[in-house]
């Protein structure tokens, strides 16, 4: 049986997310890892049985074997993996964000114009039933003409006052949620609604515990953000509204609401889908998904990290057939630029305590 040889550059999503999605795909073969040296890659390929450990990236990369490579190392290292890995011409997984600005975006898709191989970003609730099923009611319009959207998500990940010191808190490094999480909701809409033109951008960001001990046990500022909320404006009267924070004390959540002149779509980990429609106001409708894996109807697995399942055996077939019809609402290169044009603009924003105006939009209503 022909098998897709995969690499995996990091350890920690790349285990979490991509290496359990591939496990489940009979003809993918997870082949390499590289890790942030060679004592911790050759630790992860012996704890999962990959069968190469590389020195760094540019060695994996290189591997003649490898077919797809898939860049899951801290966000300020995706730049120059995934320039490399497009030199190597093999097809690419690049998480999210694919860079920390917009620029660094703009600079990779002009490299990549013209790339004929699988080349993606992994915003992987593209491909959850769940979402997609959201995405064929706003086009069904039930819900009529769209006019706001809420996002809610939150987690206890920097909860811990005393968790030490990790990329995760360095702002030079790409961390905090403005960039591991508004990057996935900012894309959210983006699968929904295209990349509709932005009016203005209001941002707030705050680190919440604003010292951290590192391993050696001194303390150090921490300026990534572990709470962000934003209002976007957009052409056509849509405004989206999301608010983030890794920093909650209660159970995690994500909540979706879809506010349409004719109805309402609610989405929640505990309630899933449901409707209220114009004409039977008050009256929750439940919407049925099929093809859920059982563990996430019971909030059992992370709807973000869970979500990969049902991308991973699309890219292996895409790979296999050379027929991509199945990826292709995947987040291109394109996509990412105007995602993190957003980004940059709550991060502006945030840091100058006033609205990013992109262009002007006015009304008389009071």
């Amino acid at each position: 049986m022909k098998k897709v040889k995969i690499g995996i550059i990091g350890t920690g999503v790349g285990i979490r997310t991509h290496l359990n999605g591939f496990r489940l795909v009979e003809q993918a073969d997870v082949y390499a890892i590289c890790g942030s040296s060679l004592r911790r890659s050759e630790e992860f390929a012996e704890k999962y049985s990959i069968p190469i450990a590389c020195s760094d990236y540019r060695e994996l990369c290189d591997m003649k074997d490898i077919d797809l490579i898939c860049v899951t190392a801290p966000n300020k290292f995706h730049y120059e993996m995934v320039k490399y890995a497009l030199n190597q011409h093999k097809h690419i997984i690049c998480e999210k964000p694919l860079v920390n600005t917009a620029n660094e975006a703009k600079e990779l898709l002009m490299m990549s114009k013209g790339y004929d191989k699988i080349l993606f970003i992994d915003h992987q609730l593209r491909f959850n039933p769940y979402i997609t099923k959201i995405k064929n009611i706003i086009q069904s319009n039930i819900l009529g003409k769209i006019y706001t959207i809420k996002l809610n998500q939150q987690g206890t990940g920097f909860a811990n006052e005393d968790a030490k010191w990790s990329w995760s808190f360095d702002a030079s490094e790409g961390g905090g949620v403005r960039l591991a999480m508004a990057s996935h909701l900012t894309d959210l809409l983006q699968y929904w609604f295209g990349n509709i033109p932005v009016v203005s951008v209001m941002g707030y960001l705050n680190p919440i515990t604003k010292t951290r001990l590192d391993l050696s046990g001194e303390n150090r500022d921490v300026e990534a953000s572990t709470v962000c909320t934003a209002m976007i404006n957009f052409t056509d009267e849509l405004t989206a509204q999301y608010t983030i924070n890794a920093g909650s004390y209660a159970n995690s959540r994500f909540d979706i609401s879809i506010f349409g002149d004719k109805g309402e779509l609610t989405f929640s980990l505990q309630d899933k889908i449901s409707l209220y429609l114009r004409n039977l106001i008050g009256t929750k409708q439940i919407v049925e998904v099929e093809n859920v894996y059982q563990d996430e109807r019971e909030n059992k697995v992370s709807i973000f990290s869970g979500s990969f399942r049902y991308l991973a055996p699309l890219v292996v077939d895409a790979i296999l057939t050379e027929d991509r019809s199945k990826i292709m609402k995947a987040a291109t290169f394109e996509d990412a630029v105007y995602n993190l044009t957003i980004l940059d603009a709550i991060k502006l924003s945030a840091n100058q305590n006033k609205a990013v105006q992109f262009q002007e939009r006015g009304n008389s209503y009071v």
